[in-house]
C-alpha cells in the first residue's frame, strides 16, 4: 500500500542571518496524533546526511541547512513505515515549514517462551510407583489433570476412547455400563471384562477365570486369599466418581500387566485396571 503523508512546503521570508531551516510536525497518518521520538534527517542529494534531530513530545522539528543545495528530507521512527520525499532545493535563508505522515508498520518480533517448572509429583502416587510405572511405557495412564479436561460423569466416561477399550451394557442392570479389554483370552473372543484394583486392592475379579483356580485351573488358596477376593462382583462405575479420582492405569492384555498386579498370567488375559483415589498430596501410601 503507497505510503500515505501530506507534506506542504511553504517558502517564507529570506532570513540570511538564520541559514536554511526546515521545521515542521511528525504524526500518525491514521490518528492524525504527534509522534514523539522520531527521527528527522536533512540528507543531501548526494547522500550525505547532514543534520538530524529526535521530534519532541509534541512531534516538532527544526532543522538547519549547512548550505543552499538540494536535499531530501527523510523520518523513521520504530513501529513506522521510514518516509523520505524531495529533493528539495533550498535557497540561500530559506525557511520550510513541513507536515510529514507516518504509517504505522507492525514490528516482527521473535516467540516469547514461557518456561515453567512442572507441578511437583503426587507423593500418593510416587510410593505406590504410578510414576515409575507411567515411564516404562506399557498401558495407558490417566492423570489428574486430564480428568478435570475431560469433565467425565462416570468411570467408564473416563475410559471410553482409549484405545482397545469398549463401554458395553453392565451386568446388574441396562442403567450400568462396563467395560472390555482387547485382551488375549480367546476363548472370550479376545474381548473380555478386565481386572480392576482400587488403591491396591482387587474388586472386581475379570473374566479371565473362575473363582478361586490359579494358572494351572486347580482350586488355589492364594487368589482366595487375595483383599477382596470373596467380596461380590461390583459395576465398575458403582465404585468410585471420577472426581474423587487421582489417577488410572489400564493395562489391555497380559503381556503389559506389572507383576504388583499380577503380571503375565491366565488371570490376567483380559487386561487390568487400577484406580487410585485422590488425598492429600503429601499423603505416603
Amino acid at each position: 500500500m503507497a505510503l500515505a503523508l501530506a507534506v506542504a512546503l511553504v517558502g517564507g521570508p529570506a532570513v540570511p542571518a538564520l541559514g536554511q531551516m526546515v521545521r515542521g510536525h511528525l504524526r500518525d497518518v491514521r490518528t492524525n496524533e504527534t509522534i514523539a521520538d522520531g527521527l528527522v534527517s536533512l540528507v543531501r542529494c548526494g547522500g550525505e546526511r547532514v543534520a538530524s534531530v529526535l521530534t519532541g513530545a509534541d512531534g516538532a522539528y527544526r532543522l538547519a541547512a549547512p548550505a543552499a543545495g538540494c536535499f531530501l528530507l527523510e523520518a523513521r521512527r520504530i513501529g513506522y513505515q521510514t518516509w523520505i520525499d524531495g529533493p528539495v532545493e533550498l535557497h540561500a535563508g530559506d525557511d520550510r515549514e513541513t507536515e510529514v505522515r507516518l504509517r504505522a508498520l507492525p514490528v516482527p518480533l521473535p516467540p516469547l517462551e514461557v518456561a515453567g517448572a512442572p507441578p511437583p509429583p503426587d507423593a500418593f502416587l510416587a510410593g505406590v510407583g504410578f510414576y515409575e510405572r507411567q515411564r516404562s511405557d506399557f498401558g495407558h495412564f490417566i492423570t489428574r489433570e486430564q480428568i478435570q479436561a475431560r469433565a467425565p460423569q462416570r468411570v467408564t466416561d473416563l475410559l471410553a476412547g482409549i484405545p482397545g477399550v469398549r463401554v458395553v451394557p453392565g451386568t446388574s442392570g441396562l442403567d450400568r455400563a462396563g467395560i472390555e479389554l482387547d485382551g488375549s483370552l480367546l476363548s472370550h473372543g479376545g474381548r473380555c471384562h478386565p481386572r480392576v484394583f482400587v488403591d491396591g486392592i482387587m474388586v472386581i475379579r475379570g473374566d479371565a477365570r473362575p473363582r478361586g483356580l490359579d494358572v494351572s485351573g486347580l482350586p488355589a488358596a492364594t487368589e482366595a486369599a487375595l483383599p477382596g477376593a470373596e467380596r461380590p462382583e461390583m459395576e465398575l462405575d458403582d465404585l468410585v466418581q471420577p472426581e474423587d479420582i487421582q489417577a488410572v492405569e489400564v493395562y489391555r492384555r497380559g503381556s503389559e500387566v506389572p507383576v504388583r498386579f499380577g503380571g503375565t498370567s491366565t488371570s490376567t488375559q483380559c487386561g487390568v485396571v487400577v484406580i487410585w483415589t485422590r488425598r492429600g498430596r503429601d499423603e505416603k501410601p
